[in-house]
């Protein structure tokens, strides 16, 4: 018998003698042309405020009470690349008596999309060791682009004679011409100028390892230590806890964030499950010292043998987690730690010129529209500039968009839309597209180019976490709530979401505290229900390509500074993560901090491509989940800042 995909379910109420029907949508989205699926489909009937997402298999599930809509009332069905489809209910429930099939049509640059292996080159990319997880593959003079996956396969759209385009970090970039559509085999060669090897021959020295007595050497001590040194941090660790977590056999963690506590002994063992202390150059701490300024630490050692932490007494019953700082670590007058990393050597005597007032060169399309005199005049300046682009970039557009703001925010948003037409098949322009919309507040549209970067990037974390983020700026608060269970379970196949876990948590913790009422939030940590969560000030950096190549510098009002390079020199191992993994974006929280002006710098160290070029977004929260939460999201232009400039610049009370 054919399935039903209109299911009324009854559900017997007992208020008074009225019963209450429940009706459940049930369908396949499906492209037009093409009879595949469509993922991330969005559903909506927007005057009542009901919504729905497909899957990535293009399955819809939407559950109302009956009551609630009418036979009159429009439903919608949109997606990036394809032509909006609005049918009254009424219809639409007699179209699926009969079918369980919504077709919606392609636009044009979307044409083929969804048509499965038609149309593609395949292949394998590898090095000498062995296949290469991240590589960047992509169509000469196009925007066509795709990515390997663990295996160092790829797929993309393409047809015979064209030239792929093949970068990774630490390789040589390669230009090789298809003459296999399904059997590529492309070998990456190691760049000599960033990774000279180099052989020595000698004998091992025997390693020392951190005891509660200082250091020994591994046969000299009659117990198990074990040691992780500052080299072999994971990627991406912003926190203590986010060093110790998953990094040693045996420990594991209680709680969240910087108030989780470590149990380094197993359930058989004759200790009860006790946390650990911490002794840090000497300092005994109860619990986390997540003041520790993770960048000065030299090692992190477990004692958890009895032998191995007699000397401290009954406080150790639960073992002792023993940090040596790159600098000695004290208490000031007041009994308060001291950073003395930040005593020497870092000192900021700077004047750095405010991004703002930094005089670039205007591009050459924003030149020639500040010459016009009139909205129609500018109008036909770009459209004829347009027409003489052997290859539309991705600054021409955002330029253009910029300028026309002044004279028309529509026309202005139409410029923006033909970046989704010539990059519907590149994550790194449309998120630069996605970051624009969202500076201008535009999130509707923005949620429809992260969930094509999401089809386009299944296996990137990032792509999950800006889509949760989107639905929170849509009001779809339960679909993020669902997202964010994911990646904190990690329950996503092929999706390792581990290094930016601190980030997820603390988006978890604002959308409970803001929108408690529109979620389900029974199923979470009590850790991640705290009414008092906040943050004084909380910046997040999002870069759109995980290759780029800078430096953040922060200065306190001590003007003491730290920097962050992200840089192949100085963060190969976190660089090639974000390439692997799929991620590029860093958070910082300044909360009980210095009093005072605090500054933040940044500049560019990559060549960039001109006609795709990296965008940085900055997003700034001030009293990030009270009532009163402000937030701003800047895009900048990272690829113009080749001299230090200071990006933001703020008091902050305490």
């Amino acid at each position: 018998m054919k399935k039903k995909t209109l299911v009324l379910i009854m559900i017997l109420a007992c208020f008074e003698l009225a019963a209450q029907y429940n009706i459940t949508l049930s369908a396949s989205i499906l492209d037009k042309s093409t009879n595949e699926p469509i993922p991330f489909t969005n559903v909506a009937i927007k005057a009542k405020y009901l919504n729905a997402v497909t899957d990535m298999d293009g399955k819809l599930e939407l559950t109302y009470d009956e009551e609630l809509v009418t036979e009159e009332d429009i439903i919608e069905f949109s997606n990036l690349g394809y032509e909006k489809l609005e049918v009254k209910v009424g219809l639409l429930y007699k179209l699926l008596m009969n079918s369980d099939k919504i077709f919606i049509k392609p636009k044009p640059f979307a044409q083929g999309a969804n048509s499965g292996q038609a149309n593609r080159i395949m292949g394998i990319v590898k090095s000498e060791s062995g296949p290469i997880q991240g590589a960047r593959v992509s169509i000469k003079n196009t925007f066509i682009e795709s990515k390997t996956n663990a295996d160092g396969e790829f797929s993309i759209k393409g047809s015979m004679d064209d030239v792929l385009v093949v970068k990774y970090l630490g390789m040589r970039d390669l230009e090789v011409l298809v003459s296999d559509a399904e059997n590529m085999v492309i070998e990456m060669q190691t760049d000599g100028e960033l990774l000279e090897e180099v052989y020595l021959e000698g004998q091992r020295k025997a390693e020392e390892i951190e005891t509660a007595t200082g250091k020994k050497t591994e046969d000299a001590v009659g117990y198990s230590v074990t040691t992780i040194n500052n080299e072999d941090f994971p990627p991406g660790a912003i926190r203590l806890v986010d060093i110790i977590r998953g990094r040693f056999a045996g420990v594991t963690t209680q709680g969240f964030g910087d108030d989780a506590s470590f149990i380094l002994r197993g359930k058989n063992s004759l200790i009860a499950a006790t946390p650990a202390i911490f002794d840090v150059d000497g300092m005994i701490y109860t619990e986390t010292p997540s003041f520790l300024d993770i960048t000065q630490i030299e090692s992190i050692s477990i004692l958890r043998s009895l032998a191995s932490v007699n000397r401290y007494g009954a406080i150790a019953r639960g073992g002792v987690i023993k940090i040596k700082m790159k600098y000695k670590t004290g208490l000031d007058a007041n009994g308060q730690p001291i950073d003395q990393a930040l005593v020497t050597g870092n000192d900021y005597d700077e004047l750095t010129p405010l991004l703002e007032d930094v005089p670039f060169v205007d591009s050459d399309i924003t030149k020639k529209l500040k010459a016009t005199r009139s909205f129609e005049d500018a109008k036909q300046v770009y459209e004829s500039e347009k027409a003489n682009q052997d290859v539309l970039s991705i600054p021409f557009l955002l330029d253009a968009s910029d300028y026309f703001q002044r004279w028309d925010e529509e026309f202005s948003n139409e410029i923006l839309k033909e970046i989704a037409q010539i990059a519907y098949y590149n994550p790194k322009a449309l998120k630069a597209l996605a970051y624009k919309l969202e500076e201008k507040l535009i999130h509707e549209e923005a949620k429809l180019v992260y969930q094509r970067i999401a089809v386009l990037r299944p296996n990137d974390v990032q792509s999950y976490r800006d889509l949760a983020l989107s639905y929170v700026a849509n009001g779809n608060y339960q679909e993020a709530m669902t997202l964010y269970k994911q990646m904190l379970a990690n329950d996503k196949p092929n999706v390792d979401f581990s290094a930016i876990e601190s980030t997820i948590i603390n988006e978890i913790k604002h959308l409970v505290a803001n929108h408690r009422q529109e979620v389900n939030y029974k199923d979470l940590h009590p850790d991640l229900l705290s009414v008092k969560f906040k943050s004084d000030v909380r910046f997040v950096f999002d870069w759109n390509d995980p290759n780029s190549e800078f430096e953040f510098q922060f200065v306190n009002p001590q003007k003491k500074f730290y920097t962050w390079a992200h840089t192949k020199f100085d963060n190969m191992e976190r660089m090639t993560d974000e390439i692997q993994k799929g991620y590029h974006t860093e958070e910082y929280i300044i909360d009980d901090a210095d009093k005072g002006e605090w500054i933040i710098n940044i500049r560019n160290l990559s060549e960039e491509d001109t006609e795709n070029p990296t965008y940085l977004k900055y997003t700034v929260y001030t009293n990030y989940g009270l009532p009163d939460e402000t937030k701003e999201v800047k895009v900048i232009k990272l690829y113009q800042l080749e001299n230090k400039v200071t990006l933001d610049k703020f008091k902050y009370k305490g």
